[in-house]
């Protein structure tokens, strides 16, 4: 009987809201339960309207988004925590994206970059993954080939 009561009490738990507010697929977790762990990504670009929109489409994918708008402060962010994926603009004003990609390849523990370019092509991709990129992706970054690098690299 304790362990038939038990079940219901988890099942209600995971399906009623606990909280004002919350919808009926608000996930919600017993306590001392583990909620799932987030990946955490970087966005280091100058365009504040590309930091938002793949913040926001990483936030769809239930990924923790930091963003930089410069090459160092991408660096303090990197310096300060561990990181899944940082996603670099090319042309800053501060830095290049290869050479924040330089920066990151010397530092151990440190994640893999994609490159992201409006003058993306072939060469230039070329050149992306011989400096240790995974990938350069052309802008404006289309979500399907964002989510495509992501499940390579994650799943």
């Amino acid at each position: 009987m304790l362990v038939g009561l038990w079940f219901q009490l988890v099942v209600v738990s995971l399906f009623v809201p606990l909280r004002p507010g919350e919808d009926w697929h608000t996930p919600c977790y017993l306590p001392g339960a583990m909620a799932p762990a987030n990946h955490i990504v970087l966005i280091a670009d100058d365009d504040r309207l590309v930091r938002e929109s793949l913040g926001d489409a990483f936030d769809g994918f239930g990924w923790d988004v930091r963003t930089a708008a410069c090459g160092g402060d991408a660096i303090r962010v990197l310096e300060g925590q561990r990181l899944d994926l940082l996603m670099s603009d090319i042309d800053m004003p501060d830095m290049t994206g290869f050479q924040l990609l330089s920066w990151v390849r010397g530092h151990a523990s440190q994640p893999p970059v994609v490159l992201m370019s409006a003058r993306a092509d072939e060469a230039l991709g070329r050149t992306a993954l011989a400096e240790g990129a995974i990938t350069l992706l052309a802008k404006p970054v289309e979500v399907a080939r964002l989510n495509n690098v992501i499940n390579s690299l994650f799943h």
